[in-house]
């Protein structure tokens, strides 16, 4: 009929979590490592952010220096551009013929020490008019590679093709000029164009050239040029000693990075850093480097001054742990457990000695002065306890004889009465008092005071309602007892009684009619910690076909009003089924019985 409602698993594995962490720190010593912790706290967490502020600066330091080496890069392929740039328009500015165009790109060519690929006067559609330097291989001048309008230098890189995976391998500077005509008049337009290696090799470069300090051997910077999908790279210096290619899982984070179309990152590596970046024409530029040996050296002091320092925290705690359970735990454990002992009926006997703090001195001298105040006060509370379950059970013996007598005296006035109605109202208000008087028996008998069991008192009940109205000896009615070994407190016992008594007696006068045979259950049990559910069912002929058996001059209206009221009293709800009988069905609120003085 009712189900006990269960915790569900989450909630009482989280309660029973919450419950281990509180009693973790009822401990002395977790509580004092506690406070060690919370003092210590702001020193190490001021030299924490310290050291960690000098570590960041020093994973740092490799990518400022990538930075650093991108940035020179940069500044100087921009010089060489813009040298390159103002010779060509100077060039330009000349007005001479083709001819003479070419002799001065030649002397161009010859003060730089034939370090440009190609120098060449190109026409307006791109077709190249004249040239010096390399002539195999030679690019025509596309659109996008011509300037806009006149002064504007054009800067594009020149790749090397598929079969060099697409690799810039020289920058194309390009002007607009005027080309004469001989004799100094301006003929036509066409540009001037100039073809400037991407390689800074060692031996390439001229005593002085500043680009000398970043390709040195034993510079710790590694720079390579990537293609445009960031798939291959190549040293920007081929005679430095440096890798052929970066590793396969920078090459990696390369082209992630160029994906997602940033033009700048920087990032960390295991041993050092890198820093990717455009450079003047377009072109990617990936810089690493490792980590030279004072950064190491940081490093690993670093990592040796955090383990020093938890490996000291963690002596430090382990001593205040021990020191807590020497000095006062110890102690403390000896003063709870005389206490414990004193309280399951023991001697209270501490001995305080100097090895004691002066609180735990104190503590012990006052709990013995209150475990001999106790003992006095206790020894006077037995005394008055006896003597009060005494005059408690002399009082529950006196009210039973007097309910008893009371009873009698009803069953002698009915006895003499003739009229039936009236000696049905004379045996009901007997029983009644019949059922009173039981249960001061059961609480003058048994001993309990303060609670009754249901079991045995329901049992008793309601066998002695059948012996009075006749029905005990000849089986006619099954009795069925379903109580369980209930406790309840004598307050909702009297009402309970009165109810059980009421429909008891109402069913076995007129749900069996004629001498029919039927079943009587009478059940109670706890639905929940707070709930008990009390039920009375017959298989009889229900209350409507026993009050059309009666008649309407019968009062037979009291005992439901009866029924009603107690149940009321109890705080409960009463429900009546007729269905294959009648059926009554209580549920209320469960007092909680009070504990029995032996165990307080």
């Amino acid at each position: 009929m009712f189900r006990r409602s269960a915790p569900r698993n989450g909630e009482g594995r989280s309660y029973r979590t919450l419950l281990r962490i509180g009693r973790m720190f009822d401990a002395v010593r977790v509580r004092m490592m506690a406070i060690i912790l919370f003092a210590a706290m702001p020193i190490a967490l001021i030299g924490a952010v310290q050291a960690w502020r000098n570590y960041h600066k020093t994973l740092a330091a490799p990518g400022y220096r990538t930075d650093m080496t991108l940035e020179r890069v940069n500044l100087e392929i921009r010089h060489e551009v813009d040298d390159l740039g103002s010779m060509l328009r100077v060039v330009g500015h000349m007005a001479l013929d083709d001819e003479g165009i070419r002799r001065m790109l030649e002397l161009a060519q010859s003060l730089t020490g034939h370090h440009y690929d190609q120098i060449a006067l190109v026409d307006a559609l791109g077709n190249i008019v004249t040239q010096v330097g390399r002539t195999e291989g030679a690019h025509r001048l596309v659109l996008d590679d011509m300037p806009r309008f006149q002064g504007d230098v054009r800067v594009s890189y020149i790749n090397g093709g598929a079969e060099s995976h697409n690799l810039p391998i020289a920058f194309r500077v390009t002007v607009a000029t005027m080309i004469g005509d001989g004799s100094g008049h301006l003929a036509r337009s066409g540009f001037l164009t100039a073809i400037m290696p991407l390689s800074w090799a060692d031996r390439k470069l001229r005593p002085g050239d500043p680009r000398l300090d970043i390709v040195v051997r034993d510079n710790p910077v590694a720079i390579w040029v990537l293609n445009p999908d960031g798939s291959a790279a190549a040293p920007l210096c081929g005679d430095c000693d440096w890798p052929l290619m970066p590793s396969a899982m920078l090459l990696g984070r390369v082209q992630r990075i160029m994906r997602n179309g940033h033009d700048h990152a920087r990032g960390t590596l295991p041993d050092g850093a890198f820093s990717l970046g455009r450079v003047e024409g377009g072109v990617f530029v990936l810089a690493a480097t490792r980590r030279n040996a004072k950064e190491r050296h940081a490093v690993l002091m670093f990592a040796i001054a955090l383990v020093s320092s938890g490996l000291l925290l963690l002596t430090g705690l382990l001593g205040a742990s021990k020191s807590a359970d020497v000095l006062i735990v110890s102690p403390l454990r000896k003063l709870t457990a005389s206490v414990n002992l004193w309280q399951l009926g023991g001697v209270y006997d501490v001995r305080s000695n100097w090895a004691m703090p002066f609180e735990v001195r104190q503590l012990a001298h006052a709990f013995s002065k209150a475990t001999r105040r106790l003992a006095r006060h206790e020894r006077r509370l037995e005394r008055a306890a006896v003597r009060q379950e005494l005059l408690l059970k002399e009082m529950h013996h006196r009210v039973k004889n007097n309910l008893q007598i009371v009873a009698s005296l009803l069953n002698l006035q009915a006895g003499r009465i003739t009229q039936p109605a009236a000696r049905e109202e004379f045996a009901q208000a007997r029983d009644r008092v019949r059922a009173l008087a039981t249960l001061h028996r059961y609480l003058y008998a048994e001993g309990g005071l303060y609670n009754l069991n249901m079991q045995s008192f329901v049992r008793e009940l309601c066998g002695q309602i059948m012996h009075a109205i006749g029905e005990a000896d000849d089986g006619r009615i099954t009795l069925d007892i379903q109580v369980e070994d209930l406790l309840m407190v004598p307050d909702q016992a009297v009402p309970l009684a009165l109810i059980v008594t009421e429909a008891v007696s109402n069913t076995i006068k007129y749900a069996f009619p004629d001498g029919a045979r039927g079943t009587l259950e009478v059940g109670l049990r706890q639905v929940d910690k707070m709930r008990a559910c009390l039920w009375i069912a017959d298989d009889g002929v229900g209350m409507a076909a026993g009050r059309v058996r009666r008649g309407n001059e019968e009062r037979s209206g009291i005992g439901l009003q009866l029924i009603r009221g107690f149940a009321r009293q109890l705080g409960g709800e009463l429900q009546m089924f007729e269905e294959n009988g009648t059926r009554y069905v209580l549920v209320f609120v469960l007092q909680q019985p009070e504990p029995d003085q032996d165990d307080i």
